[in-house]
C-alpha cells in the first residue's frame, strides 16, 4: 500500500487501542463508527487510484452502513437498556490499554512475518488482536460485540490491501453478514436484558446446571 496512507492506517490503529482504554459505551461507538468510516473512505480511495469499481462500492457501503449506521443502532441499544459503561473484567482499562500497546509494539519492532507475508499484514494483526482483546476482556455483550466488529474490521483491510481485492459480491456479502449478525445480537440483548436486567454475560454461567 502506498506509503502516504501510513498515518491513516495508524490512525485507524489507534482508534481501536482507544477503544480498549475507556469504559464509556457510547463514546466506544463513536471512535468504532469514526474507525470504520475510515476503512470505508481508504477503500474508496485505493479504488479511485487503481480503478477498481467493485472497491469503491464496498467501501461506500461499509463506511454508511457499519461506520455509521451500525454505531447508530448499537448506541440506541445501549440507551435503551440503560447501561453506559463497562468496566471490564480482571485489570483495569488503562493497564489493558497498556499491555495491548506493548504486544502490538513489539509485533512491528520483531515484525515475526515480515519473510512470509507483506508489512500491510501488521495493521491488520493489530484490529485483530484488539478486537480479541475486547472480547475477552468485557463484561457486557455489547462491548463484545464490538470486539467481533473491530476483528472483521481487521480483516477488511487485509482485503483491500492486497494488489487484488476480493470480488464485489464477496465484500458485499460479508458485509451483510455483519449487519445480520449485528441486528440479531441486539435482539438477543434485548431479550438478555428483559429476562435478567443485565446484559453482563459473566452472570449468565449462574445459569448451569
Amino acid at each position: 500500500m502506498h506509503s502516504s496512507l501510513d498515518p491513516v492506517v495508524g490512525a485507524i490503529v489507534l482508534l481501536a487501542l482507544w477503544m480498549v482504554g475507556i469504559t464509556n459505551l457510547p463514546s466506544k461507538m463513536a471512535l468504532y463508527g469514526l474507525q470504520t468510516a475510515g476503512l470505508g473512505i481508504l477503500a474508496v480511495w485505493i479504488g479511485v487510484h487503481h480503478h477498481e469499481p467493485a472497491l469503491i462500492i464496498a467501501g461506500t457501503a461499509v463506511a454508511l452502513l457499519k461506520g455509521i449506521g451500525v454505531p447508530i443502532y448499537l448506541t440506541r441499544v445501549v440507551r435503551i437498556i440503560g447501561c453506559r459503561r463497562d468496566e471490564g473484567l480482571l485489570l483495569a482499562p488503562p493497564l489493558l490499554l497498556f499491555l495491548t500497546m506493548a504486544i502490538l509494539g513489539a509485533l512491528a519492532l520483531l515484525q515475526p512475518f515480515a519473510k512470509e507475508y507483506s508489512a500491510d499484514l501488521l495493521p491488520s494483526i493489530g484490529l485483530i488482536l484488539v478486537g480479541m482483546t475486547l472480547m475477552i476482556s468485557r463484561r457486557l455483550a455489547v462491548s463484545q460485540i464490538v470486539g467481533f466488529l473491530v476483528i472483521e474490521n481487521g480483516i477488511f483491510y487485509y482485503t483491500i490491501s492486497q494488489p487484488h481485492s476480493m470480488p464485489l459480491v464477496v465484500d458485499l456479502g460479508v458485509l451483510l453478514d455483519v449487519l445480520v449478525g449485528v441486528m440479531l445480537a441486539g435482539a438477543l440483548m434485548f431479550q438478555i436484558s428483559d429476562s435478567f436486567e443485565h446484559i453482563d454475560v459473566t452472570e449468565l454461567k449462574r445459569l448451569r446446571g
